[in-house]
């Protein structure tokens, strides 16, 4: 099953000076909840230590010009019933889209009409220093898509995520 209840939008900008990294991870972090962050390949601290982290990637592969970060926006509408920390699993989920070479860190915003994750992700590798400014926003999309499903199943169908299931003798 298919759901359009999730919108997947890069914001404009070209993110090339060397401060847009801080920026956007300073923006990604600006409503300060902890417990609504999230990343892989870094240790979540501080705006300006998060961007130190990404670029000495950069900087150990030599790639330190072009786009410094890709910032990506995942909108959930309410109507779904989830919760800010349900969404913070589905950040982890569409994360990994990314997370398995590539430093990024995310927060849930419960700030709109709508939850919504904000990603950055550093445009180099971590593991072979492929550069990569831009990724397919239609496969994204699906990506994203089946990521809301699989929430779904885990919250609605009884895979709740949020509590031990113990089976009692």
């Amino acid at each position: 099953m298919r759901h359009k209840n999730i919108i997947v939008s890069i914001p404009e900008g070209r993110y090339e000076n060397q401060d847009a990294a801080e920026n956007v991870i300073r923006y990604i972090m600006r409503l300060d909840k902890g417990n609504l962050m999230g990343g892989y390949g870094i240790l979540i601290t501080t705006p300006p230590n998060i961007a130190e982290q990404f670029l000495r990637v950069k900087e150990a592969y030599g790639k330190t010009g072009g786009k410094q970060i890709l910032h990506i926006v995942f909108s959930v509408e309410r109507t779904l019933g989830f919760t800010p920390v349900q969404i913070k699993k589905l950040g982890y989920m569409l994360a990994d889209y990314f997370g398995r070479e590539r430093q990024v860190i995310f927060a849930v915003h419960d700030d709109t009409g709508q939850l919504h994750i904000h990603m950055g992700i550093n445009t180099v590798a971590y593991t072979n220093g492929r550069y990569c400014a831009y990724f397919e926003l239609e496969d994204l999309k699906n990506y994203a898509e089946q990521c809301i499903d699989e929430l779904v199943d885990m919250v609605w169908f009884g895979k709740d995520i949020n509590r031990e299931i113990r089976f009692w003798a």
